[in-house]
């Protein structure tokens, strides 16, 4: 039931909504800002995986990873999107989206209203011609080689149109020639379901034609087919036609019974533990800590790939406690196959409950790790860990700071807010927002940012006009200072006016439906928003204390950091400062998560960082001061 529901509320994001009914717009990317960067900061290796010895069998890729292209040992092509946003109830975290963007977050140049080739992705060269079984031996067709894959249309994002279809290739070395193997025609996630039963169907076929097949260079590509809109506006033609692929797996010694994986996976990213937010500032959670928290974790989603039942245990650990790390132990359980049962339903899994509130500090802000475990009984291997970082700063947050669509208004002067809620009187200094580059940047308009104690009556204590802003990065929340600060208590709402019909498109997120908190109004009364997820708006309180990633502090005392690029696992630190004793330390991905926090040390191991770009930044506690730095960490 809990699928069903979710899946309805979701596919309201149909984004072409009728002329009829369109106040409030709901459309897809036209940039996608987190790829698009993460595209600027590699942009050497697009396009430049090149093709490698031929490998041996098995092949596999189950798409968890943190990059967002594939992996280059298996693949050649980064058109896909590698991520965990897109997927809706997968088997598996972790899958290749196909859409109408290439590698670098862009709209496609030969992109139309009409289907147009859009994303390849190809395997590395294969070794059909032999095994390694253990010596090198022929491959044979009593071998019993098979391919199988999921794959997913639409998942979180727009529905392929009929046309819009999803191809797989087999490619022969003998003939040079690529061969169609199998390829599904457009539709949406509901038909999808009911037609199938499922949300991610697998897919089986034989590799047993060994004429065309088994030689050295045997290659697989997926690839799809993609529309924009037909409407001339240039808003509405955004990404679109989204497939989703995941679990590829080509071996011997299989059949079409073979339908499992040795492995048992949580499915999502675990959910928060605080109440209504994904995080609150710190001092707002201080003040009443045992109410802002959950009586339960509401779903953790678990899946057995395999095709046996495991007894199993799962527990979770909360890091950073004033005493020691609170533990709940959920006890152990029969977990049958996802094939036969979909996701764990077993209460202690799917739904903990929260155990403990997060210990109090007395600091500005703070950062606690929450680590979720499930093993089978004889720790085989076949378990999995998933963790979850929960920030407290100076914000009050809905989203998880990754937009999947674009939110406006399509009727000029219409005002959409957000609520909130204050466990103790705080004074409102900034707002942050959040809007998605477009092609034609047809969204840079003016619009008025506007704060009310109450909606019914309508009690409005700010307003003023700013333009459409964005911030370089990864993190893209863009902060706008209010020319007066606003000591506010109990409930309170930040929102906007639009000057003109033209859509916003400030980010929304899918992470966390907090559409009971939404509102709009289009020069009549105050609605209830249609859409479930969150617009990416964030007020921000106090004075001295942390702001977002991209928040503008003044920089009174220069530091420096070495090496730079890193080559080895520890960063030397140089502060003009002679008291460090109340400065913090804080690493940053470019994704905007916090990787760590500690107090001030002139030298750090960073051995257990991948290798990446990465933000350092010190926070001098007494006089606020924020100084950030940018630094590159490669393997020796």
């Amino acid at each position: 039931m809990m699928q069903k529901t979710y899946i309805l509320l979701t596919l309201l994001m149909t984004f072409l909504v009728a002329e009829l009914k369109a106040q409030e717009v709901l459309l897809p990317l036209q940039i996608d800002a987190d790829l698009h960067n993460y595209y600027q900061e590699h942009a050497s290796q697009w396009k430049s995986v090149q093709e490698n010895e031929p490998m041996f069998l098995p092949f596999f890729d189950d798409f968890n990873q943190d990059s967002y292209w594939p992996k280059s040992s298996l693949w050649v092509g980064d058109d896909v999107f590698v991520n965990k946003k897109f997927q809706l109830f997968p088997p598996d975290l972790g899958v290749a989206t196909f859409d109408a963007m290439d590698g670098s977050g862009m709209i496609y140049d030969n992109a139309s209203q009409f289907a147009f080739p859009a994303d390849t992705l190809s395997s590395q060269p294969i070794r059909l011609d032999s095994l390694m079984d253990p010596v090198l031996r022929p491959l044979l067709k009593s071998d019993s080689v098979y391919f199988s894959f999921y794959y997913q249309p639409q998942g979180r994002g727009n529905a392929p149109e009929e046309a819009d279809i999803l191809s797989l290739d087999f490619y022969s070395p003998f003939l040079d020639q690529w061969f169609t193997m199998w390829s599904s025609e457009g539709m949406k996630l509901d038909s999808f379901y009911v037609r199938n039963g499922t949300y991610a169907k697998q897919v089986f076929i034989p590799v047993d034609d060994s004429v065309r097949f088994y030689h050295s260079g045997f290659r697989f590509r997926f690839h799809n087919h993609a529309s924009l809109a037909g409407n001339s506006q240039p808003d509405w033609q955004s990404n679109c036609d989204q497939w989703n692929i995941d679990l590829v797996w080509l071996d011997k010694n299989r059949s079409v019974l073979d339908s499992g994986y040795r492995k048992i996976a949580f499915v999502n990213e675990p959910p928060v533990m605080i109440k209504r937010y994904k995080t609150m500032p710190y001092r707002q959670y201080k003040n009443d800590p045992t109410n802002s928290m959950k009586d339960t974790i509401k779903s953790m989603l678990i899946s057995n790939l395999d095709t046996i039942s495991y007894a199993a245990s799962y527990s979770y650990k909360i890091s950073n406690q004033s005493s020691q790390d609170s533990i709940y132990d959920g006890g152990t359980a029969t977990v049958d196959p996802f094939s036969e049962i979909g996701y764990v339903d077993y209460i202690r899994f799917q739904n903990p409950r929260v155990i403990s509130f997060f210990s109090i500090y007395n600091e500005p802000y703070k950062t606690y790790t929450v680590t979720h475990t499930i093993n089978d009984i004889g720790f085989t291997g076949v378990g999995d860990t998933a963790i979850r970082k929960q920030l407290f700063s100076n914000y009050y947050a809905y989203d998880d700071g990754t937009a999947e669509a674009g939110y406006g208004l399509s009727v000029s002067n219409a005002r959409a807010a957000v609520q909130y809620q204050l466990n103790t009187k705080d004074t409102l200094t900034r707002v942050q927002m959040y809007f998605n580059p477009t092609l034609t940047g047809a969204n840079e308009q003016y619009f008025y940012l506007m704060v009310w104690k109450n909606l019914d009556p309508e009690e409005l204590i700010y307003k003023k006009r700013f333009k459409v802003a964005f911030t370089e990065g990864m993190y893209h929340f863009h902060t706008f200072d209010l020319d007066t600060s606003i000591v506010l208590a109990n409930e309170f709402y930040i929102g906007f006016q639009q000057i003109t019909d033209e859509n916003l498109n400030i980010g929304f997120d899918y992470a966390l439906d907090s559409k009971d908190y939404h509102f709009y109004n289009i020069g009549t009364a105050w609605e209830s928003s249609i859409f479930s997820g969150s617009i990416m708006m964030r007020p921000e309180f106090g004075v001295n204390e942390l702001t977002g990633i991209n928040a503008i502090r003044p920089e009174v005392e220069e530091f420096n950091i070495y090496p730079n690029p890193l080559l080895g696992d520890y960063l030397n630190l140089e502060y003009a400062v002679e008291n460090t004793q109340n400065v913090e330390i804080q690493i940053y991905n470019l994704t905007g998560q916090l990787i760590l926090s500690k107090p001030f040390d002139v030298r750090l191991d960073v051995s257990y960082l991948d290798n990446g770009v990465y933000l350092i930044r010190l926070i001098d506690m007494n006089s606020g001061a924020i100084q950030t730095k940018k630094f590159i960490k490669r393997s020796l």
